[in-house]
């Protein structure tokens, strides 16, 4: 494509805000490219044009655009044998944030992880270092886990990083990320829809889980035995076994389907649910 001046561009946008649906693919296939080839010029005419809040057509098109982008993002992702549940989490930090990178996620899991060494590096078992954890995330940086999901921007775990408040699962995904950096074993436990960090040490005696969901309450395996047992439901080793950076992206996916399927936002439901099917496959 033949590269746009700035009059081509305000062009362009100004067309956006007033063509029919029949122009409309064209139009936007059109400020793709030019976001492609020339991201910040695109971004200085937006401004220029738009100095308090573009309309809001124009904004739908851009969103599209940056989801659009998210599929294929996605797709490369899943196609990896071993893909890094960081990176997963990051791209999904894009559907309420476009402009979100790997940094905003990078970065503060950095800070942590230095403000930690001190600690973790001279604790004595995986017990210490859950407490240590835990001490910090809920009493040091307040992090709050919500009990239910109100707003999709609740299950972003690039915002979570910053506000410091989001879904359970944005808690638990903290845990892995950050024992991921000292080269814990630790992953992401189903527990009959209860999700559980499981640090694994090198015997069952030493293993433990830790409730994202209670201020990081501590649990031996009884404690999760007893948990199904008053439940009524049938003990299944399956229970323990670690879930995927796949199904943990897919799970965030579904927590967003569910909170917008109360407000029946189908053109955002539309997206996600495709995200689904391309993690799935």
């Amino acid at each position: 494509m033949q590269t746009l001046g700035n009059n081509g561009l305000k062009a362009l946008i100004k067309l956006l805000e007033t063509e029919s649906d029949a122009y409309g693919p064209v139009l936007k296939s059109a400020l793709a490219a030019a976001i492609k080839t020339n991201p910040d010029q695109v971004q200085r005419v937006m401004e220029e044009e738009f100095k308090t809040s573009a309309p809001r057509a124009v904004l739908n098109t851009l969103e599209e655009i940056c989801w659009e982008d998210l599929a294929a993002a996605l797709a490369r992702f899943s196609a990896k044998i071993n893909p890094d549940l960081e990176e997963g989490l990051t791209l999904l930090s894009k559907f309420t944030s476009p402009i979100t990178a790997r940094g905003d996620v990078a970065a503060p899991l950095d800070q942590m992880a230095a403000d930690l060494r001190p600690v973790l590096i001279n604790a004595k078992n995986y017990s210490e270092i859950a407490a240590v954890l835990g001490h910090y995330f809920f009493h040091l940086q307040h992090i709050t886990a919500l009990q239910t999901n109100l707003d999709i921007k609740d299950i972003s775990f690039a915002r979570f990083l910053h506000k410091k408040r989001g879904s359970s699962l944005c808690v638990a995904c903290l845990y892995v990320c950050l024992g991921q950096r000292y080269g814990l074993d630790v992953s992401l436990v189903d527990l009959a829809g209860r999700v559980l960090v499981h640090l694994r040490g090198y015997s069952p005696a030493e293993s433990l889980f830790i409730d994202p969901l209670d201020n990081g309450k501590i649990l031996t395996q009884e404690d999760c035995l007893r948990y199904i047992h008053n439940r009524h439901i049938e003990w299944n080793d399956d229970f323990l076994a670690p879930l995927s950076s796949r199904a943990i992206v897919r799970r965030f996916i579904a927590n967003m389907i569910y909170v917008l399927n109360k407000v029946r936002d189908e053109r955002r439901l539309s997206y996600l649910r495709h995200y689904l099917e391309i993690i799935k496959g």
